[in-house]
């Protein structure tokens, strides 16, 4: 639906019998009953709601109401105005339209609440009749309602040719998907007339505000191709679990028809990760919503991918019954970042010299858009208090201190971490690539797009999973990943039970991987005893999207070395799409030491040189047996220990106070632990002995 507010002018000296009522009424608010009787009259005759809101001599504003698909023009309105007020009880003459602009719901109610506080009508009996009978539960009242956030917005009406759309999505970093959207949206092969949404769109970005941006640049060039009628965005967000069989929801829906509605999937609690069963129903009433009203309202579904909220189960459920195109958030040099982000200061509220934005843009070289919207909040912020409200300018900042370990991003971490040589060889390279290939594409040069699927190999606790989030924490914050999304999962997550069950299995893990690591643990599980079994049906759908995803999905297969080796030579098709085979040894004696000392260090305890060296000699036994556990050993150690120190604190201290020094240190009976034990030469066997004597 449509609202329009009119603005006309008519001849203030006519003789027509509502001037000389509206003269001899001055007294009363030019009328109330003679324009009420007007507006009875102006509903009867049109095929679309018309009413008058305010009145002066010699001009009228008029509200305008339409779900006819069409869009209004003046020429069509003075038409019919002229027909209607040369009627023998009116007969204005020289009616002109003065403006004609399209307004959002949010406006059409303020022009209604006037309406109504004038007499002019009685809102509700006036806009439910004529053709609103289908809106009979019409309403724009929506604005504070509990249950979900509602923005509406009007995109930009002048004329927008494909080459200025192109340029539009330069200076946002277009991701190539929005490019292609519009080369297809200004295809000379589509039809320039609204028959219905042939497509609607999903949208992936960090934050909403980047979000935004491109879908007013696709709705604009929709509007100008004739596939949109009306101008109108309804952003709905901060969805509850409690956000369903809502009348509101559904007014917002009845009313979209020709204009545009984006559903935030995220929900309304940031720390919401697991949406399986908490926004199931609200899941399956948007789902039937859309459904209801995909062929004259288009839909942008907005992933926002540090918080996808129950956006994958959402899709899932509508991917069957609604035709989607996926459009990414895109990326940009320091250049392009720079640009972009004096536009937004240039718009925003904040009086900053250009020159000035390479400060804030720090030792980055590739930004997404909401990184840049991001920093402009901050700048916003720091302006507010440094410019605009001076006194707190010198105020001390609240700071809670971080530990060592948080404080530190990923690729310190990682760093940090013993041994991994190879690994933290191969991740400089990896990072160093992607920044040669950014400065490559800055000067125009071809870019070599590079594989990055692993293989770990290495027995348990080497630290293979550890490395594996961190190298998705890492190439994210790189800008080579697009969220860093971390996804483990196992053979139960990707053989179904039942027949055509296992691809859908697959295809959903690399979904919730998208933009970032497929980390698939103990990967030769997928074997079996025989081939064309489930088994191999996951590894052939897993090669399959390995090339769907190639530039948005890194897989890092793990597992036994010697039991990967038999997993990849099941599948050529697999072991060629491998870039980099990692191996992952055994840390020695020292090493497992200087693994001990930073965990107890991360616990608040200092080791003393007695306790180090007895444990040294723990690790030099242990180190080459079979099964060893490495770090998971040193973990389990050091735990132990600490629950037999609490068991000697109390029972040396039992009836004492039991001082913060104490609570602290470590003796070296403290490590005479199990763990240790079951690595023992001479282990005690459980069981019966046959050769005994009666």
């Amino acid at each position: 639906m449509q609202f329009y507010d009119c603005h006309i002018t008519f001849d203030s000296e006519s003789e027509g019998t509502i001037i000389q009522n509206m003269n001899c009424s001055a007294k009363r608010n030019w009328g109330e009953s003679i324009i009420q009787d007007l507006n009875e009259y102006l509903l009867d005759a049109a095929n679309f709601a018309i009413s008058i809101y305010s009145a002066k001599i010699g001009e009228f504003r008029l509200l305008i109401g339409t779900d006819s698909l069409t869009r209004i023009t003046a020429a069509e309105l003075t038409k019919f105005l002229k027909k209607v007020f040369s009627d023998d009880n009116f007969l204005l003459e020289d009616i002109k339209v003065k403006s004609l602009r399209e307004i959002l719901p949010s406006q059409a109610q303020k022009c209604l609440t006037a309406a109504e506080r004038s007499d002019y009508f009685t809102y509700r009996s006036h806009w439910e009749r004529g053709n609103l009978q289908q809106h009979r539960n019409f309403t724009l009242n929506y604005f504070n309602n509990e249950e979900f956030k509602v923005e509406e917005a009007l995109f930009d009406e002048k004329k927008f040719t494909l080459t200025q759309a192109r340029n539009k999505a330069k200076k946002l970093m277009a991701d190539k998907t929005l490019i292609d959207e519009l080369e297809r949206i200004y295809s000379a092969e589509n039809p320039k007339k609204f028959y219905g949404h042939p497509v609607h769109y999903k949208f992936s970005a960090k934050n909403s505000q980047g979000a935004k941006q491109m879908a007013d640049l696709i709705c604009h060039a929709l509007y100008e191709n004739k596939r949109l009628v009306g101008r109108s965005i309804t952003l709905i967000s901060e969805v509850t679990e409690h956000c369903y069989c809502e009348c509101d929801l559904d007014s917002i829906f009845d009313q979209s028809a020709g204009n545009t509605i984006i559903i935030e999937l995220r929900g309304s609690k940031d720390e919401h990760r697991n949406y399986a069963t908490c926004y199931e129903r609200v899941v399956k009433e948007f789902a039937e919503l859309v459904r209801k009203h995909q062929q004259n309202t288009l839909f942008i579904f907005l992933e926002i991918t540090e918080n996808p909220g129950f956006a994958t189960k959402f899709i899932q459920n509508l991917q069957e019954d609604i035709y989607l195109v996926e459009v990414n958030e895109g990326s940009g040099n320091r250049a392009e970042a720079a640009a972009y982000l004096s536009d937004i200061i240039k718009h925003g509220k904040v009086e900053l010299k250009e020159t000035n934005v390479e400060v804030f843009l720090g030792n980055k070289v590739s930004f997404y858009p909401s990184d840049l919207h991001k920093i402009y909040s901050s700048i916003l912020r720091d302006s507010l208090r440094n410019n605009t409200y001076t006194a707190y300018k010198q105020a001390s900042r609240l700071m809670i201190m971080r530990s060592e370990l948080t404080a530190k991003d990923a690729y310190q971490r990682l760093q940090d971490m013993i041994g991994l040589t190879e690994i933290k060889k191969i991740i400089n390279q990896i990072i160093g690539n992607a920044k040669v290939q950014k400065i490559r594409s800055t000067l125009g040069l071809e870019q070599h797009q590079t594989s990055l699927h692993m293989v770990f190999t290495g027995n348990p606790g080497s630290a293979k999973t550890s490395v594996a989030r961190l190298l998705a924490e890492i190439l994210s914050k790189e800008g080579i990943l697009h969220t860093g999304e971390f996804i483990e999962c196992g053979r139960a997550d990707l053989v179904g039970e039942y027949v055509g069950h296992t691809a859908p299995k697959v295809k959903r893990q690399f979904k919730l991987a998208k933009g970032g690591v497929l980390f698939i643990d103990e990967a030769y599980s997928l074997l079996e005893d025989r081939e064309g079994l489930y088994g191999d049906e996951a590894i052939n759908t897993i090669v399959q999207e390995m090339e769907n995803h190639r530039n948005d999905v890194i897989v890092i297969f793990a597992g036994y070395p010697e039991k990967m080796k038999n997993f990849l030579s099941r599948n050529e098709g697999l072991r060629s799409r491998i870039a980099f085979h990692v191996d992952f040894p055994n840390y020695n004696a020292a090493e497992l030491l200087q693994i001990l000392q930073l965990m107890a260090k991360n616990k608040g305890f200092e080791l003393n040189p007695e306790i180090e060296k007895h444990c040294y000699e723990i690790f030099s036994k242990v180190c080459n047996k079979e099964d060893f556990g490495n770090g998971r050993f040193v973990r389990n150690l050091l735990e132990q220990a600490l629950l037999k120190q609490s068991q000697r604190i109390v029972t040396e201290n039992e009836g004492k106070e039991i001082g913060r020094d104490e609570l602290l240190q470590l003796k070296v009976e403290d490590f005479e632990v199990n763990v240790v034990a079951q690595y023992s030469d001479n282990k005690k066997k459980i069981g019966f002995n046959l050769k005994a004597k009666e």
